[in-house]
């Protein structure tokens, strides 16, 4: 049981610790601190770098819920709220890809970009962290056995 118990936290400690990047990204990425403070586009790359590795981290630990938790891989992947999970964690991540990719081209010029396309890779992730809302809920009702 000390084994599930730890694989459930570093699970929770993931997904916290995605939440918490995600949340700082959207707060950064607006145009009316980005144009006060072009300095500032160098931070939220590094908070983009945090959050794909936020990403990476609640992936694992997952996996590893699902291969070394007691329930056992053929419960878990006999589940539809797995998959279900699965995919929006997927969705989430694909979401993330344009605001990424225009993060990069934007550093890369060391510009800070039109209030437009800010806004535009804004939505993107304020969609993410509203897909993220429901990743706890199917997580809770997997631990519960549903």
């Amino acid at each position: 049981m000390f084994v599930e118990s730890l694989l459930a936290y570093v699970h929770i400690s993931a997904v916290l610790g995605l939440a918490v990047f995600l949340t700082a990204k959207v707060a950064l990425m607006r145009p009316e601190v980005l144009a006060e403070r072009p300095p500032l586009l160098a931070r939220l790359l590094r908070l983009d770098n945090w959050c794909w590795a936020s990403f990476a981290a609640v992936a694992l630990s997952g996996l590893a819920r699902v291969l070394l938790g007691v329930k056992g891989p053929h419960w878990y992947l006999s589940n539809p709220l797995l998959w279900l999970k699965i995919a929006l964690f997927a969705v989430m991540v694909l979401m993330g890809l344009p605001a990424r990719r225009a993060l990069r081209a934007w550093c890369a010029v060391d510009r800070v970009p039109p209030a437009d396309s800010l806004r535009a890779q804004r939505r993107w992730l304020m969609w993410q962290a509203h897909i993220m809302v429901l990743l706890p809920l199917f997580g809770v009702l997997l631990a519960y056995g549903y």
